[in-house]
């Protein structure tokens, strides 16, 4: 699988378009010179949060700290306000401008002035194709949503993020600069990049997953960047390529290599975006919990669970039994399995024999084994494609990596996997590093900043 998805890497892997790159992100990797104060706001794919903060960039004696962090503000947009991508962006813009209020980020007598302006950095949950790279000061990007799941509320598809931001900035009057727009794998690993200079792969479990990593531009495209009046140029030869990993196995090639089961074909077949992303309905946060519930209703059609005249309605109802309740009933070491059956009596109503508690601990070790071994393939597979060439970082964020046990065995397949073992080391992200990636990408686009390098 490692070997296909590395193939896969390859194929997928943006080219370049005259004197662009179409679908990467040039960013300056390594430890480059960053002064400033800027805006990040990550938006969920789903459209249900937006996050916003600001973060103060300063050097001293050469080195780069964060000099200042202001606490992140989460809104949650009203139902209203998800029904279009109008009604949508008129909520964002009440939330920068709420933030902007709170914490007094903008002195009016410079409001006039463009460079003055505090500078924003959009990170958003689905995958971007930006067309160019020009800054936003002499006008907006193009940057387009890609694709969107069928299962996410807000329907941005193939709708201009870019355009439709600087609109609601300039009709709302709001007293900021938008400087750039990027994945939010991408904006993690900008803000892995400035902790860590030997950070070339990203990668995200949560509700979804993707993966991001850094590759070199051709010298030749590296100098053509940088002879372009364009603001998002490759200093150090660097582009974050954005994999969305989690579409992996859409292919006949990739397919064959996944290790579908009857359980994750209906899965598949019931979802609303049946034959798309399918290695990421085996590993991620959203779909875990449902094999294991579809697992729990098969051996109780074969009897082989609970009594039976017990309730099972609750457990019959599909996403009834959440990822969540998979580490608490594996980590139960007890001679009785105590918690197991807490858990069932509290939230399906169901009372269990040890023999129940056992078979699902059982289905959830299984399938949680199956997600850590594919996970950390998927992590090999995007450090060889890098092709580090000396030591090597993996930033990891994500809800699934809270369980000791999917964390410890996705470590130890991605090692097994890897020739350079002893060269790549792992870094798990702190909450909200895309919101500090997206900030930090603004700062260095900043004509300020320009001018200082």
């Amino acid at each position: 699988m490692v070997h296909q998805m590395v193939e896969d890497l390859r194929a997928e892997e943006p080219k370049s378009n005259g004197s662009e790159y179409t679908t990467a992100t040039p960013i300056s990797a390594g430890h480059r010179m960053t002064h400033g104060t800027a805006l990040g706001m990550a938006i969920d794919a789903s459209g249900k949060r937006i996050r916003i903060s600001s973060t103060s960039f300063a050097n001293f004696d050469g080195d780069k700290q964060i000099s200042e962090s202001s606490a992140t503000l989460v809104f949650i947009p009203p139902a209203r306000a998800r029904e279009s991508t109008t009604s949508f962006f008129e909520f964002v813009a009440f939330c920068i401008r709420e933030f902007i209020h709170i914490h007094g980020l903008v002195d009016n007598s410079n409001v006039g002035s463009g460079d003055m302006l505090p500078p924003l950095g959009v990170s958003i949950g689905l995958p971007i194709s930006t067309q160019n790279y020009q800054s936003l000061i002499q006008g907006p990007l193009s940057c387009t949503v890609a694709e969107v799941s069928k299962e996410d509320s807000l329907d941005l598809g193939d709708r201009d993020v870019a355009r439709h931001l600087h609109d609601t900035v300039l009709r709302n009057h709001l007293p900021i600069r938008i400087a750039s727009i990027t994945n939010n794998v991408v904006s993690s690993l900008i803000a892995a990049q400035f902790n860590n200079s030997t950070t070339r792969v990203a990668a995200s479990f949560n509700h979804g997953i993707n993966a991001a990593y850094l590759k070199r531009c051709p010298d030749s495209q590296t100098k053509r960047m940088a002879d372009t009046d364009q603001s998002q140029r490759a200093d150090d030869g660097y582009v974050a390529v954005n994999t969305e990993i989690g579409r992996f196995g859409s292919a006949p090639a990739s397919l064959a290599v996944l290790p579908m089961t009857m359980w994750d074909n209906r899965i598949d077949r019931e979802s609303r975006n049946p034959g798309t992303r399918r290695f990421e309905k085996l590993v991620a946060d959203q779909y875990l919990g449902e094999i294991v519930r579809n697992l729990i209703t098969d051996f109780m059609d074969e009897h082989l669970l609970f009594a039976a005249n017990c309730d099972v309605s609750k457990i019959n109802e599909s996403y009834s039994f959440h990822t969540a309740y998979m580490a608490p009933i594996m980590e139960d070491i007890s001679a009785d399995l105590a918690s197991v059956g807490d858990l069932f009596a509290t939230e399906f109503g169901i009372a269990t024999e040890l023999a129940d508690r056992q078979i699902i601990r059982a289905l959830c070790d299984c399938v949680a084994a199956r997600a850590s071994k594919l996970s950390g393939a998927a992590l090999a597979a995007l450090v060889s494609r890098t092709k580090p060439a000396s030591s090597c970082t993996v930033a990891l964020s994500g809800v699934l990596l809270n369980s000791k046990l999917i964390y410890r065995t996705t470590m130890d397949t991605m090692y097994k996997q890897l020739r350079n073992a002893r060269d790549t080391k792992v870094h798990i992200q702190p909450r909200h590093s895309d919101l500090l990636g997206a900030a930090l990408n603004a700062v260095r686009l900043s004509p300020e900043f320009q001018r200082r390098k």
